[in-house]
């Protein structure tokens, strides 16, 4: 009987242990990867035929492509020969080539194995078709050749996963390279962590300084975990969102409460109309700085003191062109949940950047491009130049997103988020204060299929379920000892009851404010188009509402 009450004390020490908030960060046992964002030589015959993005290799023998992490999708497509680039953007074969980061030619590739749909070789079953996303998604999983392929991304081992090969244009163009599903349910994230390649299902990103002499670094995007050295102070964490309601196809709604130009002489202009504000879907994928109300943007550009002469049809399509009179100034963002974000004026007033007809890339430093454009009634976006100088996490495992102000450092190290959200080592900015995922509103963008790997907090459920039975029949069987020999002995004796500390509330650890649907701070009012959301809780991170949003 003695050695029974051992096992249920071990017994039940081992069930706080699988339940503590520690020991979960602890098991983690896997290291982030650092993927580069960098410039890619894509043919090999022009020596300046560069596209910016993550560099691949896909298939037997390797073939070499570019892809770039697009934040909603789930599943990764991969350009073939028979792309479609639009004509009106992209003039020649050659250029949409470039563009697209080169081809993978599946009949070169040993490994290809085609299957009859993306669902069948292990894909996502659905994309996000939020409104404001790229038209063409609602269909790119029907209509996409598909199949099996191995595919890396150095310092990542080569995975075989499924991949769509598009056989539709579908992302009108200048969106370009090969996009790495890195949503909600992504297949290449799930493959890593199944690998154990990855601790969790956690991406960061940081896009480096680009078309500068001085300050230009390459940018990187972190896999399960973020980069310390690269950020600085207070994090600000919020819900993914999915849902219609918000309007945002990433799940990252945002609200832009003030759009400063900032003068050399120290003089700040508030480009916002009075109590006004901008909601805001963050895309990291997006070619641009800003995409907001024309009038907002004429406002920038006035308050700059410039005119322009037309918008591009380069790799910064639609921004707005300028041949005089450039502005020397920065801009920055002033967030309702609290950040503030200065854009130096390198990453926003750029020269024009495009692919010419025999392949290379040109740098026109006579032009300038102010990487902002008006759109009428969809939606406003943050796009990869915001993330020159903020710093994003992505954590699926929390369903949450969290942000930070840049350090633009060439230094780098890099912190694992574990399954349980813990990161494991101290320094750099604050730490993530990430949210209860509960079914709340992220969960309405998530692919309704199960994993076909567990994760570890069905596997911990599965431990501790076994555990609690485990000791419910020790307890018993002491208690029935007990008692039979009490009745023996002529008196009785009540069994002892051992209560186990599980401390497993996760609203004990993380909690969020959130606001009264629908509620308008008094004398503020939305720009132009959608409901704006009322933030309050200056003091840590807090979920915007979730009103509609008009697109």
């Amino acid at each position: 009987m003695t050695s029974l009450l051992l096992v249920s004390i071990l017994l039940a020490a081992r069930a706080r242990a699988v339940l503590g908030a520690t020991p979960a960060c602890e098991s983690a046992t896997a290291s982030p990867l650092a993927l580069p964002i960098t410039d890619v030589q894509v043919l090999p015959s022009v020596g300046d035929s560069f596209m910016r993005g993550i560099p691949a290799r896909i298939g037997t023998p390797p073939q070499d492509i570019v892809v770039l992490p697009w934040a909603e999708l789930n599943n990764t497509y991969i350009y073939d020969e028979l792309s479609d680039c639009d004509p009106s953007i992209i003039f020649t074969e050659l250029i949409c080539q470039v563009r697209r980061g080169g081809y993978f030619i599946e009949t070169d590739s040993s490994t290809f194995a085609k299957t009859s749909d993306l669902i069948s070789a292990g894909g996502a079953t659905q994309e996000i078709t939020t409104t404001g996303t790229e038209l063409g998604v609602k269909r790119l999983i029907s209509t996409s050749l598909s199949g099996m392929e191995s595919l890396a991304l150095a310092p990542a081992k080569a995975l075989t996963l499924p991949i769509g090969i598009p056989r539709m244009r579908w992302d009108n163009g200048y969106t370009i390279l090969s996009p790495l599903g890195l949503g909600s349910n992504s297949t290449y994230l799930n493959a890593l962590v199944q690998a154990g390649q990855i601790p969790s299902r956690v991406w960061s990103i940081f896009w480096g300084r680009m078309w500068t002499d001085t300050g230009a670094m390459d940018g990187q995007v972190v896999l399960g975990g973020y980069d310390e050295e690269k950020v600085i102070g207070a994090n600000y964490t919020q819900p993914l969102d999915y849902s219609e309601t918000t309007g945002c196809w990433t799940g990252m709604k945002v609200t832009v409460s003030g759009l400063f130009v900032n003068f050399r002489n120290g003089t700040d202009v508030d480009v916002l109309p009075k109590n006004s504000a901008i909601p805001t879907c963050i895309v990291p994928h997006r070619q641009l700085l800003l995409e907001a109300p024309s009038s907002i943007v004429d406002n920038v550009e006035a308050a700059m003191g410039m005119s322009n002469i037309g918008v591009s049809f380069g790799l910064h399509w639609s921004a707005r062109n300028f041949n005089e009179s450039f502005f020397d100034g920065d801009v920055t963002f002033q967030l309702t949940n609290g950040l503030q974000v200065r854009v130096p004026n390198s990453q926003f007033l750029t020269p024009n950047v495009e692919i010419v007809g025999n392949g290379s890339r040109i740098v026109d430093t006579s032009i300038r491009q102010l990487l902002m454009n008006g759109v009428g009634e969809q939606p406003a976006t943050l796009g990869r130049y915001f993330f020159t100088a903020a710093y994003l996490m992505v954590n699926h495992e929390t369903q949450s997103f969290t942000m930070w102000q840049a350090n633009p450092s060439t230094s780098s190290n890099l912190v694992a988020v574990s399954e349980s959200d813990c990161p494991d080592r101290g320094g750099g900015g604050d730490r993530p204060n990430n949210g209860n995922p509960n079914s709340g509103p992220g969960a309405a963008g998530a692919d309704p299929e199960p994993e076909s790997k567990p994760s570890i907090g069905a596997i911990a459920g599965g431990v501790v379920g076994g555990v609690a039975a485990l000791i419910a029949v020790v307890v018993a069987y002491v208690f029935f000892i007990r008692r039979r020999n009490a009745n023996k002995n002529g008196y009785s004796t009540d069994p002892q009851v051992v209560a186990v500390e599980t401390d497993d509330d996760p609203s004990k650890k993380y909690q969020y404010q959130y606001l009264s649907n629908g509620v308008v701070p008094a004398g503020l009012h939305e720009v132009q188009g959608s409901d704006i959301y009322n933030h309050q809780g200056q003091g840590r991170p807090a979920e915007l509402d979730a009103a509609p949003y008009r697109s």
